[in-house]
């Protein structure tokens, strides 16, 4: 069982005097996850990751995987290249980290997975040739 850090609640006094919390996107998430600089918030519809260096609106992504929210904060931390093909979890490392050699690295990778088409993929000799 994952047990509860510290709970987040930024509410937002408004001009009647009343709080409101709309306004904070966090409000009412959970921080469940700290390591060096980021945090993963647990919200309604799976996890925020944060980097704390960096501003909410420029330095968080969000993910549906408690475990794909660690490896984005571990492969940011160490400066891995992702395994993945999904290009939104590429632009979600680019999201957190602070480095810009590895942003720039990153970078490199989604144009490259964008430049793949059908015709650069393998096809079977034996097959296409039967066509």
């Amino acid at each position: 069982m994952l047990k509860v850090i510290n709970s987040i609640r930024n509410d937002v006094e408004g001009s009647n005097g009343k709080c409101e919390s709309r306004c904070n996107k966090t409000a009412g998430a959970e921080k469940v996850y700290e390591k060096k600089e980021y945090i993963i918030l647990k919200v309604k519809k799976g996890y925020i990751v944060y980097n704390t260096k960096k501003e909410f609106e420029n330095g968080h992504t969000h993910l549906q995987s408690f475990e794909m929210s660690k490896t984005i904060i571990d492969n940011s931390i160490k400066k891995k290249r992702p395994k993945t093909n999904n290009i939104y979890l590429i632009e979600s490392h680019i999201r957190v980290t602070n480095d810009s050699k590895y942003k720039q690295i990153l970078e490199e990778l989604i144009e490259a997975k964008k430049q793949k088409t059908k015709d650069n993929k393998y096809h079977n000799r034996s097959y296409c040739n039967a066509c």
